[in-house]
């Protein structure tokens, strides 16, 4: 059968059902979220100037420490300008390639002789739903970009490359994105169940880097006037733990039951939660994953995977009061296919399943990858779900002042301010709909430094 003779055809179908789910993503726009200050409004990306090459290595840019990231923008930049169609296309064929790597991984972790192990951990990878925010949004070039050559350092690795040669494409990884820092202890976790066990020696300049990397970030995220970081007064330390659970939990239902994905979650505030439940939960899981690892030893292997690379965003040190987003669980979720391409490739009746739930799969990314469409559809798609939801109303009211709906953008405006009366940003954006709208007197009542601010001799 094709299946025992041709892993390349394995391979190439996987990216093939890839590339079409979530080919609707190239006629997507650039959206007003993070897209300006990495891509359309960043100066350091628009030229290949020594001064720039400096800035990207030298200093993080809005709070990250990403340079390989900023100089893939300044290539497309040069080819591509400001039209979005290339910066999507480049997200594109770089989540294409994960897959392709994946596929190749999963061939060598499920030590099958047959493809089909690996061809539906690829094409569960590749087509899920929860890849499109990483993919659809041109922000998160990062996350394609990172597990790039965070998987190519392991394929590299489980093709007993030089370590040298290993360590460059990890490094590599961690300039991408600081996610990556889990990739010493995936390697150690690697080497273990592939019978090639790594020495410390080995394993020391892998930590040298990823502790350098994460200290950067942290400090970078945890100081100055913004700080990313949730505080102690935001998000507790004592509830730390079990929202560990939480971020851990909620993949696995997400990945299980792909519906009312959002590009905003609710807040800390608003999850409504049962911590002592969640706990429970997730260390019962955990306990049945581990007793079910001689029977089933790609359920352990995965879960296992899943944890560390998901924990840089698992709820210990929360960027900000949203504690999880589709995003976050990009290569984390590998440790999820995993489990199910090795039960797809065992079982007839598992099989039959999944080559039904791909295709299905591939219908609701196609569908969610059309909310990336532009602002408009991204943050109406927020509000759908979250009529209060305060970055939506206050982005929207841009948007629709922007592009000269007024009385759209005043309503959105006004509703912003009731959300939060204290919120500067909401004032000034409802003050500049209601001026452009010509009631400026309204307009003053809202922000009286506007006045100040429309003078001759003001910034506007």
């Amino acid at each position: 059968m094709v299946g025992k003779r041709l892993p390349g055809l394995g391979a190439g179908t996987a990216v093939l059902l890839t590339l079409i789910a979530h080919l609707p993503a190239l006629w997507n726009d650039f959206v007003w979220w993070d897209d300006p200050t990495h891509v359309t409004q960043n100066p350091v990306i628009r030229a290949l100037t020594w001064e720039n090459l400096q800035a990207m290595f030298t200093q993080p840019i809005a709070k990250l420490y990403c340079p390989l990231t900023w100089l893939s923008f300044a290539l497309d930049y040069q080819l591509w300008g400001r039209n979005p169609v290339g910066y999507h296309l480049t997200n594109l064929v770089l989540h294409a390639a994960n897959v392709a790597l994946v596929f190749a991984l999963a061939h060598r972790l499920l030590a099958a002789e047959r493809i089909w192990p690996a061809f539906f951990t690829a094409a569960l990878f590749g087509v899920h739903p929860l890849r499109v925010e990483s993919v659809a949004w041109v922000t998160e070039r990062k996350d394609v970009l990172f597990t790039f050559f965070y998987l190519l350092a392991l394929w590299a690795w489980t093709r007993q490359a030089r370590l040298p040669v290993v360590w460059t494409l990890f490094l590599a990884a961690a300039l991408s994105k600081p996610t990556a820092v889990t990739f010493p202890v995936v390697l150690w976790l690697l080497s273990r169940w592939l019978g090639r066990p790594v020495t410390a020696v080995q394993v020391a300049p892998f930590l040298v880097v990823s502790l350098v990397i994460g200290t950067v970030t942290v400090l970078a995220q945890a100081t100055g006037p913004e700080q990313t970081i949730a505080t102690a007064a935001a998000i507790p330390w004592h509830v730390r733990p079990a929202l560990v659970g939480y971020c851990a939990l909620f993949y696995v239902g997400k990945f299980l039951w792909p519906f009312a994905l959002r590009p905003i979650y609710p807040t800390f505030d608003e999850l409504h939660w049962s911590p002592v439940a969640y706990a429970t939960a997730f260390i019962a899981l955990t306990v049945l994953c581990f007793v079910l690892r001689q029977k089933q030893p790609s359920l352990w292997r995965g879960w296992l995977f899943y944890l560390v690379t998901l924990s840089p965003t698992i709820g210990i040190l929360p960027v900000g009061i949203h504690v999880v987003a589709d995003r976050y669980s990009y290569l984390a979720i590998l440790g999820l296919c995993l489990p199910l391409g090795s039960v797809g490739g065992q079982w007839r009746v598992a099989r039959g399943v999944l080559v039904v739930v791909v295709p299905a799969l591939m219908y609701l990314t196609a569908l969610q990858t059309t909310v990336w469409r532009n602002t408009e559809t991204l943050f109406r798609t927020v509000l759908d779900h979250d009529p209060t939801n305060l970055p939506a109303l206050i982005n929207l009211t841009k948007w629709y002042t922007a592009h000269g709906d007024l009385d759209t953008a005043i309503a959105l405006g006004q509703r912003a301010v009731t959300v939060a009366p204290n919120s500067d940003f909401a004032r000034l954006n409802l003050a500049v709909a209601l001026q452009r709208a010509g009631r400026l007197d309204e307009a003053l009542k809202v922000w009286p430094p506007l006045a100040n601010e429309s003078s001759p001799n003001g910034s506007r």
